[in-house]
């Protein structure tokens, strides 16, 4: 065999044997890359399981948690906003306080965020201080819940003298709506 013979096939057979080195080292790295891929697949699916198995406790935590809170939700209808504002009058006549004036505005849950519908309220009442505050303690017990926003207050009367004095409140008020059930 001559040189160059000798120096042609050393040559080629070290191309060779950097390609077969090369191709291991790919294969390596794409059989590490399946493996983590697997392994992330794996961990998914074994959560996707549990979630499968524990469907019937989730539903029933999230039946028990919508029993608990819809005694503290306005019930979601046509009519809410009609409903919340009768149901605010009843509770200031019950405490002997006078509305004045009452407005309301609906406020559509976003859609995409997890938000309850709102009634936005605000009302003005007036009454001898005793009436008052038992309209803001009933206020403050009622089920389903009126959140108070924004209070302010101003004194009726006359600052001297044996006169009662009367006292007069503004309150901005939210009533959270329930969700509405969709059709099935």
């Amino acid at each position: 065999m001559s040189a160059w013979t000798r120096l042609v096939v050393r040559i080629a057979l070290s191309v060779l044997l950097a390609a077969v080195l090369l191709a291991a080292w790919a294969y390596h790295a794409a059989w590490v890359r399946y493996g983590d891929a697997l392994d992330q697949l794996q961990a998914r699916s074994m959560r996707l399981d549990g979630l499968a198995a524990a469907g019937g406790e989730i539903d029933a935590a999230l039946k028990t948690v919508s029993t608990d809170t819809a005694r503290w939700l306005h019930p979601a209808s046509a009519n809410a906003q009609n409903e919340v504002q009768q149901r605010l009058r009843e509770i200031i006549v019950a405490s002997g306080a006078t509305l004045v004036s009452a407005q309301g505005v609906l406020e559509p849950a976003a859609e995409g965020q997890q938000q309850l519908a709102l009634i936005r309220l605000t009302a003005t009442v007036g009454g001898s201080w005793e009436n008052v505050v038992h309209f803001l303690e009933a206020l403050q017990t009622q089920t389903p819940v009126f959140w108070v926003r924004n209070a302010g207050f101003l004194r009726d009367g006359a600052s001297k003298g044996g006169k009662a004095q009367s006292v007069r409140i503004t309150l901005q008020l939210e009533a959270p709506l329930a969700p509405e059930k969709a059709a099935p």
